[in-house]
């Protein structure tokens, strides 16, 4: 379980979002919650005190009718954002980062925003919250590619999720759906390592009472993902991040950058 929530907030309707978001998540753990908010052009005195002001009174509005929390409120000036709320994640002994998303930009601009720095460098699971829903997290969806990324998303979301909850963990064999039925000995295969390592993954995973399944795919990642999301109505989607650079991304595709760019649900990112 989460014990020290770190909510980027930037004063935006997104942000707000995810704000509510971890605010349920601070309750639902009994985890400390700190709000950061990070401005990047040296302030007044003045305007500094009015920014304050605003976040507690942002603060104190979602926190209304809720069970009394440990939440803290930091205000951060400086020319580089992303460093900022890097250097707080490790400072503060944060174990989750809860971000708001910011879908509408295109991608190009995406790229090189705070959100896509801050992602591609967080040590602990990063959130991005689009849901405006405060309650519980009943249906989560993990993708595994046998990776150690996607092995620790799954592992970052089954301590998000309450009891009884559904997790269905799912790996898609990637082929092009006209091929899907002309390997089987290989598909069976697979589907045998795959069982085996997902039958270790729930081993490792501390005991929780949430409903874990798994299920095994061929054809194309992103369909079948797609599908299984919307059979699901997943609520929160987890994946791993691989470290690969821009270009490298640009031109191989990204499942996770996707998502990140059209996000149907909330997202759980681990790199």
């Amino acid at each position: 379980m989460a014990k020290h929530i770190l909510i980027a907030h930037d004063l935006s309707p997104e942000g707000d979002i995810a704000l509510h978001r971890a605010i349920q998540l601070a309750a639902q753990s009994q985890a400390r919650l700190t709000l950061l908010h990070v401005a990047a052009n040296q302030l007044s005195p003045a305007l500094l005190a009015r920014l304050r002001s605003t976040e507690e009174q942002t603060l104190a509005n979602h926190l209304q009718g809720r069970p009394a929390l440990d939440v803290q409120l930091r205000l951060e000036v400086g020319p580089h954002p992303a460093e900022l709320i890097l250097q707080y994640i490790s400072l503060g002994n944060c174990d989750l980062l809860v971000l708001g998303s910011h879908h509408r930009q295109p991608a190009q601009g995406f790229a090189g925003s705070v959100r896509e720095r801050v992602l591609q460098a967080s040590p602990v699971p990063a959130l991005i919250a689009i849901d405006p829903a405060d309650t519980t997290y009943e249906r989560a969806l993990a993708a595994i590619d046998f990776s150690p990324c996607a092995s620790r998303a799954l592992r970052a979301a089954w301590q998000l999720l309450p009891p009884g909850a559904q997790f269905r963990a799912l790996h898609v064999q990637e082929v092009a759906a006209i091929h899907a039925t002309d390997n089987l000995d290989e598909q069976a295969f697979q589907q045998s390592l795959f069982e085996r390592f997902i039958g270790a993954e729930f081993t490792a995973l501390p005991p929780r009472v949430v409903q874990f399944s798994y299920d095994f795919q061929s054809g194309e990642r992103q369909t079948c993902l797609d599908a299984a999301i919307a059979s699901q109505r997943t609520q929160l989607l987890a994946l791993g991040r691989h470290s690969r650079d821009d270009l490298s991304e640009r031109l191989l595709g990204s499942l996770t950058r996707y998502y990140l760019d059209n996000p149907p649900c909330d997202l759980l990112v681990m790199r």
